[in-house]
């Protein structure tokens, strides 16, 4: 039974189907029924009970669907731990959250690859949270995340720290304070990155902490957009200091907030790999470097 099988039958469970089924995985009607039938055969039971108008689950189909997203992901780890045992002293898989490789310097990954030949280095970006996954599910090997992680299977070490930051137009009443608190927030339009950023949740956790939500009135991937929004005075910009180096600045100031909050960024990697010679080479370099 493998995870490939296991994906099979639970689109037959839930499409109720073996013909839609089949259309929602790309593969023949024929070739699903058969890979049904061996399962079946292999569990030593009867899953779905044929009729014209479809299949109808059985009993053990119940019994299996209910625990079957956990097997997929059980296997899926042990496939991907598996894979990484293969490649750990040949390729680095590196997960970063959104933003990091602009906080520490995307050279620094670049020197890493130039001084590191022997090594295959592969990184990408995506949500923090999925960084996360990456790592408990053996997909990455090492990642780069914003604030602490409470999985126990982690090792995390702080390699940086940035600040949240706002940009104010000119014009607007606070255009002229040398910093700004999070109350003084409570009534303003705020423009802010989405929350697949790391900086929506500390925000927004700041002004709950001082007893009202942030009136939101754009959210966005791109922070020269939500720059070019503040300085149509659209709202006021929730920024990390390292955002605005790029940006022409004229009509729009940055102010630090009064109540520091840091975004803090960790490398982490799974306990599990501790040992793998890659990782302990990166994690070295990272020591000498941010």
């Amino acid at each position: 039974m493998n995870t490939n099988e296991l994906k099979c039958f639970a689109a037959v469970y839930e499409e109720k189907s073996i013909n839609q089924a089949a259309q929602r995985l790309f593969i023949t009607s024929q070739g699903l029924s058969r890979m049904i039938k061996n399962l079946e055969t292999k569990l030593d039971t009867t899953l779905f009970e044929r009729s014209q108008k479809g299949v109808i689950p059985t009993q053990s189909a119940e019994f299996l669907y209910e625990r079957v997203n956990l097997l997929i992901n059980q296997l899926d780890n042990i496939e991907e731990g598996l894979r990484q045992l293969e490649l750990k002293n040949r390729v680095l898989r590196i997960a970063c959250a959104r933003g990091v490789l602009n906080a520490l310097s995307f050279q620094l990954i670049l020197d890493f690859i130039k001084s590191h030949p022997q090594i295959e280095v592969e990184w990408a970006e995506y949500a923090n949270d999925k960084v996360k996954e990456m790592i408990a599910g053996y997909k990455a090997d090492v990642g780069i995340v914003v604030g602490k992680s409470k999985e126990r299977e982690f090792l995390e070490r702080q390699i940086a720290s940035r600040e949240i930051i706002l940009t104010v137009y000119e014009g607007h009443p606070y255009y002229d304070k040398t910093e700004i608190s999070i109350a003084d927030l409570k009534n303003e339009k705020i423009l802010i990155l989405n929350e697949e950023f790391r900086v929506y949740h500390e925000f927004k956790q700041g002004c709950m902490e001082n007893g009202f939500e942030p009136q939101i009135v754009a959210k966005t991937v791109d922070s020269h957009f939500l720059y070019k929004l503040c300085k149509l005075k659209v709202g006021i910009g929730v920024l990390i200091d390292f955002s605005t180096e790029d940006f022409n600045l004229k009509g729009v100031k940055v102010i630090p907030l009064k109540e520091k909050i840091k975004w803090n960024i960790y490398q982490i990697s799974n306990r599990q790999n501790q040992d793998f010679t890659n990782i302990k080479i990166f994690q070295e370099y990272l020591n000498k470097k941010a």
